[in-house]
């Protein structure tokens, strides 16, 4: 094909049916597609220049998605993002995706999100973020309050307590921060941590819940390494898995959760997004002798919704499916009467076969 006739870039631009602009590191509009002008009713010309507050509000969730875009690494996304500004004169919701470029400038891209039946718009749930970050964050800084006033008026036997209550608290306020945002568990921040501080985090808070009704056991590998992966969102599966097994173990009475932790032996990892090779796995069970899950619904028991739990939502173990898939594990469930066993397989990204 010759030269002359290769798409450029700004060319490809113009043919992708989704609006891009292309934002400076003062926030200025640099250029923008006819998807752009089409979704502002503005043209290029008109945009070109213009600072971006003069054409979407600053009251726009996309202002925090350009924030994060400067903090770290990686695209910015959030769906069902409501969009306003001047020249908007209808309600607009748009899925929006934000890209750093190399001189501080980013790109946005954007694209109406689809609409769908009922109550199940990604607008809807977005919504229901923001609401849900104003209403619950003040009462969690209360908590968190009152905890520190508590451990420093030194009440003996009760630090251990008030730490789990003050951390839990903290936990659930950098969550709620996050889905304030629209940040879904399928965007996990990695870093390394210690699987076993986690998991004993955990323990110590469901045995607060739980009290003396169940007793839970630890069988920890202490060679295990330093995991990478998002501490908040991992440590949120984990507990709803170690949840409903303390809530099935202590039905029957005298009820028994164990959690192990293992190299899992013969099985490595494709690195697919993260290199090249193979790596390693680490395996976390959690068991538990309640009366085991009815074979009709082990198939769907991570579908959103489902749960074999009476009144409850069904939200958890799709969040826990969410969470291992996210960080490039498994998760599968095995029951019988008398034992469930919930396993997850993690890769451990630290290095190869041998690291």
């Amino acid at each position: 094909m010759p030269v002359d006739t290769l798409l450029d870039a700004r060319s490809l631009a113009d043919l992708s049916p989704v609006a891009l602009l292309v934002i400076d590191d003062r926030r200025r509009i640099v250029d923008g597609n006819p998807e752009a002008e089409t979704l502002f009713q503005l043209s290029r010309r008109s945009l070109t220049g213009k600072p971006l507050s003069e054409l979407i509000y600053h009251d726009s969730l996309i202002w925090e998605l350009l924030d994060r875009a400067q903090r770290q690494v990686g695209d910015i996304a959030s769906p069902g993002t409501p969009v306003t500004g001047p020249s908007i004169t209808s309600r607009l919701v748009c899925d929006v995706w934000v890209r750093t470029t190399g001189d501080e400038g980013f790109v946005i891209a954007l694209v109406e999100t689809a609409v769908r039946e009922g109550n199940d718009s990604s607008a809807g749930v977005a919504g229901f973020g923001r609401i849900l970050g104003h209403e619950v964050k003040n009462p969690l800084g209360g908590i968190i309050g009152a905890a520190q006033l508590l451990e420093r008026q030194g009440v003996e036997g009760q630090s251990e307590l008030l730490a789990i209550i003050r951390d839990e608290a903290r936990r659930i306020e950098r969550l709620v921060n996050r889905l304030s945002a629209f940040e879904l568990f399928s965007a996990p921040r990695m870093k390394e941590f210690n699987i076993h501080a986690l998991l004993d985090r955990v323990i110590a808070s469901e045995r607060v819940a739980i009290g003396e009704k169940v007793d839970i056991k630890r069988d920890f590998d202490p060679s295990l390494p330093e995991l990478l992966g998002d501490e908040d969102h991992l440590q949120q599966a984990f507990q709803n898995i170690i949840r409903n097994a303390a809530e099935a173990a202590q039905e029957g009475g005298g009820g028994q959760v164990t959690i192990r932790t293992a190299y899992a032996t013969g099985l490595a990892f494709k690195r697919s997004r993260f290199g090249v090779g193979l790596q390693r796995a680490m395996l976390v069970t959690v068991e538990d002798n309640g009366r085991g899950i009815p074979r009709e619904k082990l198939s769907r028991i991570f579908d959103v919704f489902q749960s074999s739990k009476s009144g409850a939502r069904g939200l958890g173990l799709s969040v826990v499916k969410e969470v291992i898939t996210a960080h490039g594990g498994q998760i599968r469930v095995d029951s019988e009467p008398g034992t469930t066993r919930f396993t997850v397989l993690l890769p451990i990204r630290t290095g190869g076969l041998n690291g």
